[in-house]
């Protein structure tokens, strides 16, 4: 895809993105085909948008979110500081797909500028200041919900995302065994871990800081990363209730109400 399409594709997804509205489609010469070209769409929106990106986000870590939204692998996306919450949350409920996906959340206390070589594992745990609980919302800017390129084109699906207290003693965590619960209405629905993570969700840092950001600007300190759903993709019911709790680390509930309310 060249630049001049990409950008066509940025400015009617930026455009739905200011205003709350939902597009049927992108532009005939503007359809991304590749992942390639979902990425240089998404690429084009963060540069056409031009708000602080405060967060990247890793997604489709597990074989079965991979399946759901048609990729071979983990895929990523900034998250727009402006959509960053932080706390219990009472929102007005105009989404779509109200996905809902428990997330551990490294913030970054250091740069990891692009480098020419991955970095250690070591070297990226040692710019890690905490990590927190984190509740990602999953909506879409089209009409119905998309998969695939189309998904990446448009954040891999980013809304909102919120997150918890965190720990500066991140080490002593069990991030890959310790129960992660979600809750919708007063009712378990689904039991996960950072097990479903990539096995570990440093390994989705990891990933994303080699693999993804390397290959842009990097990631900065003060910047959070989201590395992937522990429950899942829930799709929750219109004005529900919801909690996630990670075992170990904390909790955070969301409270969807009709709008004006």
């Amino acid at each position: 895809m060249d630049h001049q399409s990409a950008m066509l594709a940025a400015r009617s997804l930026t455009a739905a993105r200011r205003s709350g509205t939902r597009i049927d489609s992108l532009p005939a010469p503007a359809v991304p085909r590749s992942h390639d070209d979902g990425y240089h769409i998404q690429d084009a929106v963060a540069a056409c948008f031009g708000e602080q990106v405060g967060a990247w986000k890793v997604g489709a870590t597990h074989p079965n979110a991979q399946a759901s939204l048609g990729v071979d692998g983990p895929v990523a996306a900034r998250l727009f500081s402006q959509n960053l919450l932080f706390g219990d949350q009472r929102l007005a409920d105009t989404f779509m797909v109200r996905g809902l996906e428990a997330e551990y959340a490294f913030l970054m206390g250091a740069d990891l500028p692009p480098a020419g070589v991955p970095y250690s594992r070591e070297q990226i745990a040692a710019a890690v200041a905490s990590v927190h609980p984190a509740i990602e919302i999953v909506d879409t800017r089209f009409t119905a919900a998309q998969q695939g390129v189309l998904a990446i084109a448009d954040n891999v699906n980013d809304a909102l995302w919120i997150y918890g207290e965190g720990v500066s003693d991140w080490r002593a965590l069990d991030r890959v065994n310790a129960e992660v619960t979600l809750q919708v209405n007063g009712e378990v629905v689904v039991r996960g871990s950072g097990a479903e993570v990539l096995g570990d969700p440093m390994t989705s840092l990891e990933w994303l800081v080699n693999e993804h950001a390397g290959a842009r600007e990097g990631v900065r300190a003060g910047q959070y990363i989201t590395t992937g759903s522990c429950t899942g993709l829930y799709k929750s019911p219109a004005g529900c209730t919801a909690r996630a709790t990670f075992a170990g680390l904390g909790e955070l509930n969301v409270m969807f109400t009709a709008p004006g309310h």
